[in-house]
């Protein structure tokens, strides 16, 4: 009996520390093992929610635009022509009025009107840029009308169109242009269904504007 009263205040306050200790070491284990797995948890839907910037595309820049170029069938066969290949390094084709050459080249009257072997003749003739100048809508046509040279070319309906083309007003004066529509890659080109339907779409559209398709076909 005396043994045991000797030894019961430390066996008490042993197994008070034991228990104690149990406490501590069960809770903190708890609480760490939710704080881990809600960072984690967090981290791992910020990861999943989130886009890189690099992986997106952006619509219109050149770089689309050039990839979407070099995948169309049209534009690799047409690579491999020299009339083409002329044609796009050609200092009238890259001239300062591009935007308006790029819109006239997906003009249906311009690419009807361009294969006839007049039209080149009449953007040659002084009198014609003279008209192209003059202020007087309805009558700076009408000699050539007149003249037999050009009077079935002006009775065409494209030629009527392209004459109300902004487009081809503003080039019509350029001499760059009129020797460009007179050269021989051009007028290749201008007959060729694959240029006209490649000059239709978007991709070489912007890819002229941009310069990178006589860069494309330089390399």
């Amino acid at each position: 009996m005396t043994t045991l009263r000797k030894w019961r205040f430390p066996i008490l306050i042993g197994s008070g520390l034991i228990a104690a200790g149990a406490l501590i070491y069960f809770s903190n284990g708890h609480i760490s093992t939710e704080k881990t797995q809600g960072a984690i948890g967090q981290r791992d839907v910020y990861r999943d929610g989130q886009v890189n910037s690099a992986d997106v595309a952006t619509p219109g820049s050149a770089p689309v635009a050039t990839i979407a170029l070099l995948e169309s069938s049209d534009f690799k066969s047409l690579a491999k022509d020299p009339a083409f290949q002329e044609l796009m390094r050609s200092d009238a084709f890259n001239g300062t009025h591009r935007r308006a050459f790029v819109e006239l080249l997906a003009d249906r009257s311009f690419q009807e009107i361009v294969r006839q072997d007049m039209f080149a003749a009449l953007l040659k003739q002084e009198t014609f840029k003279r008209a192209m100048a003059s202020s007087a809508q309805d009558l700076r046509f009408e000699a050539f009308r007149q003249d037999v040279r050009f009077s079935e070319l002006f009775k065409n309906e494209a030629m009527n169109q392209l004459l109300k083309n902004e487009a081809f007003m503003q080039l019509a004066k350029d001499e760059a242009f009129a020797s460009l529509l007179s050269s021989g890659s051009f007028q290749n080109m201008m007959r060729s269904d694959l240029f006209l339907r490649l000059a239709s779409q978007a991709s070489f559209q912007q890819a002229l504007l941009q310069g990178s398709a006589a860069q494309l076909v330089r390399q």
